[in-house]
């Protein structure tokens, strides 16, 4: 079976963004940026939508909604939710997001790729994926890529198993930038970490004109649990002032996820 498949049949992807404050910045922080472009009512395509957090959320806005998923579990569970709100305009299916021959060109007003890059280890299959979810978009359309900013996996590792703090898993992620499921001591699945940097560069490569770019949780996950014992009026505080640092360069490179929008040029 393909390792990102096997890994996320086993995990609970669908509590990962919700169970904690110090977790849900990633989420509120992504819907506010994408809400400020999202002015009017837009078709948008999400690729790797996992269970359907994000999709749920533009569909319950009056967006109309295509989620694909590779995982067989999360397009399951999306159809569940489906099931519970069918009259929400969001249509599921289960696809590769480096292979959507099922879509025609310039289809959509915008793309979502929110977990793909994570796991395509390969600069060819980033390359394809890039070039899929802007062969879908019309010109002039938004397309928003997540990625994952290597200089925070060490520490964000190490910090949860000391295990892994030796030099060999160091090198292997800041030299390489990827780790893989059939590594000994594996701690993820296959796994790919860009720079700030490297991130820009690809997608400059590609027909776009970069937009936007922050850090989603910026450094909530080395202090998650501060952030989690927080009230709600003190969560608030701390929101504003994530908001306000997310696009300064030392947060966004020391940020667990971080979010990259572009607008499709019309070559």
């Amino acid at each position: 079976m393909n390792p990102i498949i096997q890994f996320y049949e086993m995990y609970d992807e669908e509590s990962r963004l919700q169970s904690r404050k110090s977790k849900n910045v990633e989420f509120v922080t992504t819907t506010k940026l994408l809400d400020t472009y999202f002015t009017k009512k837009m078709n948008i395509l999400e690729v790797g939508a996992g269970s359907g957090i994000y999709s749920f959320y533009f569909a319950q806005q009056g967006h109309n909604v295509t989620a694909t998923d590779l995982t067989p579990k999360h397009v399951a569970i999306m159809n569940r939710r489906l099931q519970d709100n069918p009259k929400l305009p969001i249509q599921i299916m289960e696809a590769n997001a480096t292979e959507l021959k099922m879509f025609e060109d310039s289809k959509f007003d915008a793309a979502l790729c929110l977990g793909p890059l994570y796991h395509l280890v390969d600069v060819d299959q980033q390359n394809k994926c890039i070039s899929e979810c802007l062969r879908v978009l019309k010109p002039g359309g938004i397309a928003a890529f997540a990625y994952i900013p290597r200089l925070q996996v060490f520490p964000y590792v190490v910090q949860g198993d000391r295990r892994y703090l030796t030099d060999n898993w160091m090198e292997r992620i800041i030299d390489r930038g990827a780790t893989y499921a059939n590594e000994e001591d594996s701690f993820w699945t296959d796994a790919y970490y860009h720079t700030s940097e490297e991130i820009e560069k690809r997608l400059g490569a590609h027909s776009v004109e970069t937009i936007d770019h922050i850090g989603t949780d910026g450094i909530a996950p080395l202090i998650g649990e501060f952030i989690d014992q927080l009230n709600d009026d003190e969560y608030e505080v701390w929101l504003k002032y994530h908001w306000k640092t997310c696009r300064e360069p030392s947060i966004l490179g020391m940020s667990n996820h971080a979010l990259i929008l572009c607008k499709k040029i019309d070559c």
